[in-house]
C-alpha cells in the first residue's frame, strides 16, 4: 500500500526554490515545456523539482517500484526531433544537508544498498518526457520513527538543450508505514473501578513492524500508552507502563475480509504483560480485528492476566499521521 501524502504524514511539504534559467510565463502558468511555443531556450527539468516530495513506503522485504517521481520533461514547445540523452547524479548528501539545515530536521539518507535507479535516461525522438522507477529494495531495516531521503540532480543533456536551474534537483523524503499506521479516533472504556468512564481522544498508531502498530498519545501525554477515563470527560493514563502494540494477520481471514489480531504486546518497558481478550460475560465472543473497508480497529485486551484490568477499544481512522 503506497500513499502519496500532501504533507506526507510525518513531514510538512517544504518548498525548495532554485533560480531559473528557463523561468517565464509558461513556467508560471504550469504549461511550461508542453503548450508554450515561446519557450526559449529549450531545456530539460524535473516537473517535481521545485518542491520537496514525500512518499509513504510499506514495511516490506520486497521491491517497491516508485513511479512518476524520477520523471524528466522536455521544456520545449515542440517534441524532441532526435533522442535526448540525460544524465542524473546522486546528490543525496548535498541536498539532505541543505534540507536539514533549512528545516531543523534530522532526516537520514536511505542506505544506498536499499535502492537503485537508472541514472541515464533517454527522451525518444518525438517524445516530451521520460520516467524511470526508483526501486526501494527492502524497508525492513529502516526505523519507522525516522525519515529518509534521496536526491538527484540533472547534470548533463545533449542535443543543444539546457538544464533548467530551477528544475534540475529532485529531493524525495520517505516515511515507512504499514496500512494500519495513521491518526485515529479512539473510543473506549476501562473496566477497572473507579476508572469506568468512557473516553474518546485522538491517538496515533505508529508502525513498529510489517503488520504491527503501537499506540501513541499526543499532547498532553506525548508518549506511548493507553488512555483511561477517570471522570466524566476527563482522560488520564497509567503512563507508558501500559503501552499496547497490536499485531495483525494481514491476510484478511476475519469477517468481511478483516485482518485478525494475533497479539497484543507491551511496547515500552516491562512492568506489565498484555494479552488480547476473546470473550466477555456480557458481550460473548469477541473478534479482535482491523476492518480493511472501514479502516477500523476493534481491540479488547487486558494486562497482567486480570479480567478486571480490561480495555475495550474501537479505533476509527481519521487521516495519515
Amino acid at each position: 500500500m503506497k500513499r502519496i501524502l500532501l504533507a506526507f504524514s510525518l513531514f510538512t511539504a517544504m518548498t525548495v526554490m532554485f533560480t531559473g534559467c528557463l523561468k517565464d510565463k509558461g513556467f508560471d502558468n504550469h504549461t511550461y515545456g508542453i503548450n508554450d511555443p515561446d519557450t526559449q531556450p529549450p531545456g530539460v527539468g524535473f516537473p517535481l523539482g521545485t518542491k520537496t516530495q514525500g512518499y509513504g513506503l510499506d514495511v516490506s522485504a520486497s521491491n517497491q517500484a516508485i513511479n512518476g517521481y524520477v520523471y524528466v520533461n522536455l521544456e520545449s514547445g515542440v517534441p524532441a526531433s532526435t533522442d535526448v540523452h540525460i544524465t542524473l547524479t546522486n546528490t543525496t548528501n548535498t541536498q539532505l544537508a541543505a534540507y536539514n539545515a533549512a528545516n531543523g530536521t534530522s532526516v537520514l539518507a536511505i542506505p544506498t544498498n536499499l535502492y537503485n535507479v537508472a541514472l541515464t535516461l533517454t527522451i525518444p525522438a518525438g517524445g516530451r518526457n521520460v520516467q524511470v522507477p526508483l526501486n526501494i529494495l527492502n524497508t525492513t531495516t529502516l526505523d519507522p520513527n525516522k525519515s529518509y531521503a534521496v536526491g538527484f540532480t540533472i547534470t548533463s543533456v545533449d542535443g543543444g538543450y539546457k538544464i533548467a536551474d530551477n528544475l534540475k534537483n529532485l529531493f524525495i523524503v520517505f516515511s515507512v508505514k504499514n496500512k494500519y499506521d495513521g491518526t485515529y479516533n479512539l473510543r473506549g472504556v476501562h473496566n477497572r473501578s473507579p476508572y469506568l468512564f468512557p473516553f474518546s481522544m485522538t491517538v496515533q498508531m505508529i508502525t513498529t513492524g510489517p503488520s504491527s502498530v503501537a499506540m501513541y498519545l499526543p499532547a498532553p501525554f506525548n508518549d506511548y500508552g493507553q488512555p483511561i477515563g477517570t471522570a466524566p470527560g476527563v482522560i488520564s493514563w497509567y503512563g507508558n507502563a501500559v503501552s499496547p502494540e497490536f499485531v495483525f494477520d494481514p491476510r484478511g481471514l476475519g469477517p468481511g475480509g478483516s485482518d485478525l489480531l494475533t497479539a497484543v504486546n507491551l511496547y515500552v518497558g516491562s512492568a506489565v504483560t498484555l494479552a488480547a481478550v476473546t470473550s466477555d460475560p456480557v458481550l460473548g465472543p469477541i473478534i479482535n480485528r482491523y476492518e480493511n473497508n472501514t479502516k477500523k480497529m476493534y481491540v479488547t485486551f487486558q494486562y497482567n492476566g486480570n479480567d478486571l484490568r480490561r480495555f475495550y477499544d474501537t479505533l476509527t481512522y481519521l487521516r495519515p499521521r
